[in-house]
């Protein structure tokens, strides 16, 4: 898993497998925190009031927020910690980014113990003060804290209660993209923007790795796929059948699917739509058909900023049918 591989050094820390002398070892924490667990801005909610818009009791009674509304760091428990990096775990792409601190990408922050907070944070971040850069060169840093149920949370970090020792980790979301090598040209271009918005593309131009899918596996599938027409039509003729059934086993699954079809494609190379025999308002599903990489920049981040702000609508927006939620 990604989580595991990015943390492989730190699994042989022995800081992060003591709990204090003569102390009994906490029970471990299900799930892929177990072994490190040991013990876009305001609108997220109003200030002083909860995610759930209740009043929060304050700093003196004990709440969970401070006056800015925000997350304490030392009332976040490890389970939840967990929880959110478990809610997009499979969806992440590491990055060589590390310590460098970048607007809408997800990191993993080891915490000093005395600042009181777990010893890892896990969040998307928003805002980066004075600007995105190295940890050392930034004053203050928004987390956008997931959660299961509803928006985010708002969590600031300051860099002097981040553990430097320890490996910091930076990833994008995943974008599977089938193309070619003109279509990977075209967005190599634009690689830049899609990591701006926090995303970056995992490329294939084999067909065979759709085909060996396993239906098993589904909730492994990225939540992002881009399909080159040009793509489909270099697929031998043989074998289009066989990708012809893949797609469709695909566009019912919790992944939305756009089809890359630009207008400097060749005459002879269809959409997908027709190459599925998909009609508006006729069949089962209906894919969008994307002439430019900034209009799928746009579509990747618009869709992705209304699942992170309410998870319960993944489903609805991740759909591929005729009735999907536009």
């Amino acid at each position: 898993m990604i989580f595991e591989t990015a943390f492989k050094r730190l699994l042989f820390l022995p800081e992060l497998l003591q709990f204090g002398e003569k102390k009994p070892r906490p029970p471990k924490p299900k799930g892929i925190f177990s072994h490190l667990m040991g013990g876009e801005g305001a609108e997220y909610f109003e200030e002083g009031k909860t995610p759930g818009g209740q009043n929060d009791p304050g700093p003196e009674n004990g709440g969970k927020y401070d006056a800015r509304g925000c997350r304490k760091l030392w009332m976040i428990a490890p389970g939840e910690v967990q929880d959110a990096f478990t809610l997009y775990e499979k969806q992440l792409i590491l990055t060589d980014d590390g310590a460098v601190i970048k607007k809408n990408s997800f990191y993993t922050l080891p915490m000093l113990k005395y600042s009181g907070a777990p010893s890892f944070l896990f969040g998307r971040v928003t805002v980066s003060m004075p600007t995105d850069g190295y940890l050392q060169d930034v004053q203050e840093v928004e987390l956008a804290f997931p959660q299961a149920g509803g928006k985010p949370e708002r969590v600031v970090v300051e860099p002097h209660n981040v553990d430097t020792q320890n490996q910091i980790q930076s990833y994008r979301i995943r974008m599977k993209f089938y193309g070619t090598e003109d279509d990977r040209a075209d967005f190599s271009r634009h690689e830049r923007k899609f990591a701006e918005v926090g995303f970056a593309f995992d490329f294939s131009d084999n067909f065979t790795e759709l085909l060996e899918l396993d239906p098993l596996e589904r909730e492994s599938l990225p939540w992002f796929h881009v399909i080159g027409s040009r793509w489909f039509s270099a697929v031998p003729h043989s074998w289009q059948e066989d990708v012809r059934k893949k797609l469709n086993w695909l566009c019912a699954q919790e992944t939305l699917i756009l089809n890359y079809h630009p207008s400097h494609a060749p005459a002879d190379v269809n959409n997908l739509n027709d190459e599925l025999d998909y009609t508006y308002r006729l069949s089962d599903f209906y894919l969008s058909d994307l002439k430019k990489p900034e209009q799928i920049i746009y579509m990747v981040k618009t869709i992705f900023n209304k699942i992170f702000m309410d998870p319960a609508s993944k489903t609805a927006l991740l759909s591929n049918s005729q009735n999907r939620v536009k």
